[in-house]
């Protein structure tokens, strides 16, 4: 009965690890089938955007609790194996000491079995001794007279019904010694499967907490990603909501003269953004498109300065661009915007209007950078995160 219960047990628990692989394959499909990122131009993109991104954040914070919950229940049923396993062993323990019980048994069995024998080939000595031999007919007929005979009759009689009773006793004995032995051998390998399954059941369990804990870090690593997707878009949205006041106020400056400042300012709408060597031009580079060109410095405190008049969109700190300065620009009627990316420090803040060659901050490589340069942007028309305004400032910009 415990076997049957067992087997349907295992059998419950192998459909149920059928269940736990077809929804992890489930989950590990909708990871992979989360969409990745595209830059939006818009206001109304963005807001369709970070619609989506939520729904993706909702949608795995849902299965994350699924899996969650899986995981306590494997726990809790490798918890249980591990007492089925103590168990086991405890009965081991104890079947040890049932098995030596039944060893004993089995050798006084045959102790008794052997002094039988014994007795037997006793008693048919003792009957030739007296002038007969084992054949009970031969010793009634061998009587010398009818009281002789009627002796001779009641001692066989004695004798016979004793040797039947030790046959008995023998053949009982032997039949307990087979079902002992029987008994023993299926007891062992009883347990020894039972130990063997329950070592397999742990495996098994073990193996389906490692797939569910690499699950769940997996969607813990697609959740954080879709959280700084939704991060960015928020950068995204605050500089597109600043960008049309500072356009506006741009372009009732409309115009093209300078201050003065260091790098030299130019003559003409633009002027050098900051000193240094142009270390990384626009367009294709390490497989990708390079929206800008780069001007890297090693010295201290390397000034940048505003490449023309106009209104700062923003001044913040980035995650991508480090320390960056957004600025609007009309010049004879045409809207630019300009991008100062990772930046040592800001000069100017959001909404401050500047002059061509007026220093808004400090050259460093702060944000995903590898050195100190300054990432330079041009862009024809309004900044977008999809940059398709973006033009080669080179021949624009005075480099």
């Amino acid at each position: 009965m415990k076997i049957e219960k067992r087997q349907h047990l295992e059998g419950e628990e192998s459909g149920m690890f059928k269940i736990i692989h077809i929804a992890l394959a489930a989950i590990l499909m909708a990871i992979a089938a989360v969409p990745p990122a595209k830059a939006a131009g818009t206001s109304g993109d963005l807001q369709e955007k970070k619609s989506r991104i939520q729904s993706g954040i909702q949608e795995l914070q849902g299965k994350e609790s699924y899996t969650n919950n899986e995981i306590k229940r494997l726990v809790g049923m490798i918890s249980e194996t591990t007492g089925e396993i103590n168990a086991n062993i405890a009965e081991v323990q104890k079947s040890k000491l049932d098995i030596d019980q039944l060893n004993k048994e089995v050798t006084e069995i045959k102790e008794r079995m052997a002094k039988r024998k014994a007795l037997l080939k006793e008693r048919a000595r003792a009957i030739q001794q007296s002038g007969g031999n084992a054949d009970y007919l031969e010793v009634l007929l061998g009587s010398k007279s009818f009281g002789d005979f009627v002796e001779r009759m009641s001692a066989v009689s004695t004798i016979m019904e004793a040797d039947q009773k030790i046959l008995k006793e023998q053949e009982s004995d032997e039949k307990k010694l087979e079902q002992d032995e029987k008994k023993l051998a299926d007891r062992v390998m009883q347990l020894q499967n039972q130990k063997k399954s329950l070592q397999q059941k742990k495996e098994q369990q073990k193996q389906q907490l490692s797939e569910l804990e690499k699950t769940m870090k997996q969607l813990k690593t697609k959740e954080k990603e879709l959280h700084e997707e939704k991060m960015s878009l928020k950068e995204q949205e605050e500089l597109l909501a600043s960008q049309q006041s500072a356009a506006d106020r741009a372009a009732k400056m409309d115009s093209s003269h300078g201050d003065g400042g260091v790098p030299a300012i130019s003559s003409g709408s633009f002027t050098r953004p900051a000193e240094g060597v142009l270390s990384s031009n626009f367009g294709a580079r390490w497989g990708t498109r390079h929206m800008g060109v780069d001007i890297a410095n090693p010295g201290s405190n390397v000034p940048i300065v505003a490449s023309a008049d106009g209104v700062v969109i923003r001044s913040y700190l980035s995650s991508s661009y480090g320390n960056a300065v957004f600025i609007s620009h009309s010049i004879n009627g045409q809207k630019y915007t300009t991008v100062y990316a990772h930046m040592k420090s800001r000069k100017v803040s959001s909404g401050q209007t500047v002059k061509k060659g007026q220093q808004i901050g400090v050259m460093g490589s702060t944000g995903e950078s590898t050195g100190q340069h300054l990432h330079f942007e041009l862009h024809k028309g309004e900044w977008n995160a999809a940059k398709t305004n973006a033009i080669n400032p080179i021949g624009i910009v005075p480099f």
